[in-house]
């Protein structure tokens, strides 16, 4: 018979050698984790104007792995609102079954796919919408009384979302910005940031969000279009440490510079080369909603980012 205190050596032994073996097997799962970005598309309209045969089934399967639904507008009462069309909520519920019933399952079905993340994008350029969350969050704060917190807890029961997209272009208010991200992280959302400018704010309220919830903002979705244009994902302006940059290219020629599928790849490989970005997503859907367009940026841009 074994001694107990050789069964007891044993088995610490035995502990000691699992817990080495878990804790080595984490850190390759972050580290796998850190070298894997999302190839991601927005949309605004086709996503929910939509036939389940034709827009739902190529964001679906085209090969993107995020999904930007944009923009989120909040208006002075607190009420959300996709592109002044489509009511999300009112007075703290969810109510956009009233208006496109099939959003919420349409929305489940393209996770069902090759899209494992949606992002709610809020804001755009020349509206309110940060002046007014600001607002909100002076009279009423981010507690669960707080119409931004009903609203934001009411989309997160009715919708798939996963994080929340910030495209502040007027407002750049970093202590209203740094409260409603910790109150969104606080309902199990993740925090990506949108910039065009503005380079030193951005950079700062990631700082202070990330020092206060570690990791809540895991995402830039950096424009390098229109009033981006010119933005590098590995310019030192836009480091933002451990949080990668996604670069935005656009398919549409009136938001230049415009890229096909082949330019996109081939720019995509450069800054992989340079600084080894790992995701990136494309401005916008409703410019090829419908066409092989779809499939051809979604296979390209993921070459280019995996510098193939």
């Amino acid at each position: 018979m074994v001694s107990r205190a050789k069964t007891q050596g044993k088995s610490l032994l035995q502990r000691l050698t699992a817990a080495l073996v878990l804790a080595g097997a984490a850190l390759l799962a972050q580290s796998a984790a850190a070298q894997t970005g999302y190839v991601g598309i927005l949309g605004g309209g086709p996503v929910y104007k939509n036939d389940d045969k034709t827009n739902i089934k190529e964001l679906k399967t085209a090969g993107f792995t995020e999904l930007l639904v944009w923009s989120v507008e909040v208006n002075a009462s607190g009420d959300l609102n996709l592109n002044g069309e489509f009511p999300l909520t009112s007075g703290g519920k969810y109510i956009g079954d009233q208006t496109w019933p099939k959003f919420a399952k349409a929305l489940k079905n393209i996770k069902t796919g090759k899209v494992t993340r949606i992002t709610l994008s809020i804001g755009s350029s020349n509206f309110g919408d940060f002046e007014n969350i600001k607002a909100l969050i002076d009279s009423q704060g981010t507690g669960k009384k707080s119409i931004l917190y009903k609203d934001f807890a009411a989309i997160a029961k009715a919708l798939p979302i996963d994080a929340i997209d910030f495209d502040d272009e007027n407002s750049y208010d970093s202590e209203s910005t740094v409260k409603f991200a910790l109150m969104l992280g606080g309902l199990g959302y993740h925090v990506t940031m949108n910039p065009y400018t503005n380079n030193t704010y951005w950079t700062s309220v990631v700082s202070q969000i990330n020092t206060q919830m570690p990791s809540l903002v895991d995402g830039i979705h950096l424009q390098t279009f229109a009033g981006g244009q010119g933005n590098s994902p590995c310019s030192s302006e836009w480091d933002f440490g451990d949080v990668p940059v996604f670069p935005g290219l656009s398919d549409q020629p009136g938001a230049p510079p415009f890229k096909t599928p082949t330019a996109a790849e081939a720019q995509l490989k450069t800054w992989h080369s340079q600084c080894g970005i790992t995701g990136a997503w494309l401005w916008i859907f409703d410019q090829i909603a419908g066409t092989d367009q779809v499939k051809e940026y979604a296979k390209d841009m993921t070459k280019g980012v995996n510098g193939e």
